[in-house]
């Protein structure tokens, strides 16, 4: 009896020690915000954005307005973060008008190699639900090809121009 629980506390040892050496595959991480995350980049009482449970609004039906939504990283061991962020934009009256956001990866630090690098996209927003999305890698702020990590993205955000009627459903990075 005793010789059995001997082998058997040797036998999970060896299996940990096993285990232990075993190569652990990398987990895909996913950041996400939602457009309630978002604000306007020049605050004031004059307004039509709202920012909702489920999108950052432009109400206006004349007016547009310049937002900004960072993406915020967790966990993060290295500045190059992410691989590629995307926004998802809609319409909130189904009318086809142009959204034009500008990604920036990276932060304000002269003279360091985390300065901060701008890329600017476009879509048509039309029709109901989210209809297009906006993405970003890292040939778009050119440095590397894709599937390279997009350099200081620890320190991420994307500033739109929202025209009368449109909203942001959310924006979201991911890192494999």
């Amino acid at each position: 009896m005793r010789s059995f629980r001997l082998t058997a506390a040797l036998a999970a040892l060896v299996a940990g020690y096993g285990l232990a050496g075993a190569p652990v595959a990398k987990a895909v991480e996913f950041s996400f915000l939602t457009g309630a995350g978002c604000q306007l980049s020049i605050p004031t009482t004059d307004t039509k954005f709202r920012p909702k449970a489920i999108g950052a609004r432009n109400e206006s039906s004349t007016t547009s307005s310049f937002v900004v939504c960072p993406l915020p990283v967790t966990g993060a061991s290295s500045n190059d973060y992410f691989q590629q962020v995307q926004v998802a934009l809609y319409s909130l009256d189904g009318i086809s008008r142009t959204v034009t956001c500008t990604a920036v990866s990276g932060w304000y630090f002269p003279g360091s190699d985390v300065d901060a690098k701008y890329s600017s996209k476009s879509a048509a927003v039309a029709g109901s639900g989210v209809s297009a999305v906006l993405l970003w890698r890292a040939p778009d702020f050119g440095e590397g090809n894709d599937g390279d990590p997009i350099k200081s993205s620890t320190g991420f955000s994307i500033t739109c121009n929202l025209p009368p009627q449109t909203a942001i459903s959310y924006i979201s990075g991911l890192n494999a």
